[in-house]
């Protein structure tokens, strides 16, 4: 761990540092509009690829509401 790293809370003093990522997931700088698209994109679409719902919209704790109405439960700040 480097000097002025926080530790995860489940690490002890003295184990080696873990890692937060699971290995088959990884952090993703978005980096153009289009990635940004992409990305909203993929998460709208989770709730409907895992038939939790038929639309996004019905979705509650979805922001596709508020990108394509203006409103909903999730507040959202557009870049």
């Amino acid at each position: 761990m480097s000097e002025g790293q926080l530790a995860l809370p489940f690490q002890r003093e003295g184990e080696p540092a873990q890692a937060f990522w699971q290995a088959r997931f990884y952090d993703f700088n978005v980096y153009s509009r289009g990635k940004i698209k992409e990305k909203l994109n993929y998460m709208h679409a989770n709730p409907m690829i895992r038939k939790l719902v038929k639309h996004p919209r019905e979705w509650m704790w979805s922001s596709w509401s508020n990108y394509v109405r203006g409103d909903g439960l999730i507040l959202v700040d557009f870049v």
